[in-house]
């Protein structure tokens, strides 16, 4: 059986419904992102890394800095990896990609999402399809320098330019958002 490792970014609790989730698809393990220092060794029988949403603030180096241990641990796997919300953002930013904050932020609402390729995460929907999407969530990736950072868009919204997207290896799936289809 499949075993992933959920790297929980949360400043406060676990998030259960991730959690959920995953535990539908493969065995989990959870990690705490404070846990995740120079001294951590991901054991050998993961498949597969998940980066949690959070409510820290990728725009803030100061929070940046709680994540050091993730991004050196993101930059050295080859597992295929997911990011979510604020995980989605910390991966982008890990390797070059430019952020910002959202003029309005996008809190507890749904957001219709433009699928722009039909590929990786977003692999059963068509191109310009919309789909609902639950978000919250003050800062976004910008699609400035996105190419140069080794990745290409799969989707985008009204308040958002970067969506989803995949990393030119197929190794990183990231989204901004909760998938409710």
């Amino acid at each position: 059986m499949r075993k992933s490792l959920v790297v929980n970014c949360s400043l406060k609790s676990k998030s259960e419904a991730l959690v959920e989730a995953v535990g539908k698809f493969s065995e989990y393990e959870v990690i705490q992102f404070s846990d995740v220092n120079e001294g951590y060794r991901m054991g050998e029988d993961f498949d597969a890394v998940v980066l949690s949403g959070s409510g820290a603030r990728i725009v803030d180096p100061s929070d940046r800095r709680l994540f050091e241990g993730v991004v050196k641990l993101i930059k050295k796997c080859d597992l295929p990896t997911l990011g979510i919300c604020y995980g989605h953002q910390l991966l982008c930013w890990a390797f070059g990609a430019k952020v910002e904050s959202l003029a309005e932020p996008v809190l507890d609402r749904f957001e219709s999402v433009r699928v722009i390729e039909a590929d990786g995460i977003f692999g059963g929907f068509r191109e310009n399809q919309t789909v609902p999407l639950s978000e919250n969530h003050y800062d976004y990736v910008l699609k400035e320098n996105l190419d140069q950072a080794g990745f290409h868009i799969l989707a985008d919204s009204a308040s958002s330019e970067v969506e989803a997207v995949k990393y030119k290896t197929n190794r990183f799936t990231a989204f901004n958002s909760i998938l409710n289809a």
